[in-house]
């Protein structure tokens, strides 16, 4: 109960900070996504959440960057209107935009399983192609709700009583969950011998998107999607953050800048003692 005390107090406190500084911080940031580079052209690109929000902007920005985009995600019919919008343009300059459905029905909790199980099951699906690879990176879209998260085993499969369940909980943990696993993946890599891992997690700031329940309408220091997938870009496409790699792995704010993650997801050992179970 005292760990949990303390990462509501902490969560709390990064929210506000969050809510009050947000838009000073990027204020130096273009109001639309960053002009992305050149390198991009032919890439080929992941992206996850694709048919809204942050993932929408994130993937129609590298499409026109000149990526081969592979749009993964569970609404197939959204994401097919989505790219034959985009084909017309992106055809022009011999853009490629394909669609693959990722979705299972199980047991797991919803927020664990969209926010953790799902991308560090791709991630390892792709972890043998990518180290064949000369240059290759995992960017995660996190958020400042980690720090309120807290690792519960209970409450990992959807069949936790009602009355106990907690989204806000569930959110947060998730969240903490994969940013522990991607920086364990990260370590990992680097102590085998990997000298090319680069593995990110960003929070892209409080935006107001379809992920924020309850919210109708944009308060005037929310970001929308377009300016919370500025830093996600950043972190996809900038070589400037591998400068700040440390042991392969990063955190990035919405300034993007590197951030401060939780005491909790610095604890690798819980992480190691979750990862046995």
């Amino acid at each position: 109960m005292e760990l949990q005390r303390r990462a509501w107090l902490r969560g709390i406190w990064e929210a506000l900070k969050e809510i009050l500084l947000q838009r000073v911080l990027t204020y130096r940031l273009r109001s639309s996504p960053l002009i992305l580079p050149n390198h991009l052209l032919n890439l080929n690109v992941i992206v996850t959440g694709a048919t809204s929000g942050i993932g929408l902007q994130t993937a129609r920005e590298l499409v026109m960057a000149g990526a081969n985009v592979f749009m993964a995600c569970r609404n197939v019919n959204a994401a097919n209107e989505i790219a034959n919008k985009w084909k017309s343009e992106a055809r022009q300059h011999g853009r490629t935009i394909n669609v693959k459905r990722f979705s299972k029905d199980d047991g797991i909790e919803e927020h664990l399983q969209v926010n953790h199980v799902a991308p560090a099951l791709l991630t390892l699906l792709l972890l043998p192609s990518m180290l064949k690879a000369t240059l290759w990176r995992v960017v995660t879209v996190n958020s400042l709700a980690h720090h309120w998260g807290v690792v519960d085993t209970k409450c990992w499969n959807s069949r936790i009583e009602e009355h106990k369940f907690s989204g806000t909980k569930a959110y947060g943990s998730s969240k903490l969950m994969h940013l522990m696993f991607l920086k364990a993946l990260a370590i990992n890599l680097v102590q085998l011998g990997c000298n090319s891992v680069q593995c990110i997690a960003v929070h892209p700031g409080i935006v107001s998107s379809n992920l924020v329940p309850g919210v109708q309408k944009k308060a005037f220091w929310m970001l929308d999607s377009s300016e919370g997938a500025r830093s996600v870009l950043y972190c996809a496409t900038s070589k400037d953050v591998v400068e700040n790699l440390d042991k392969g792995f990063a955190y990035y704010s919405s300034n993007c800048k590197p951030g401060k993650m939780s005491p909790i997801a610095e604890n690798m050992e819980t992480w190691c003692s979750v990862s046995a179970t």
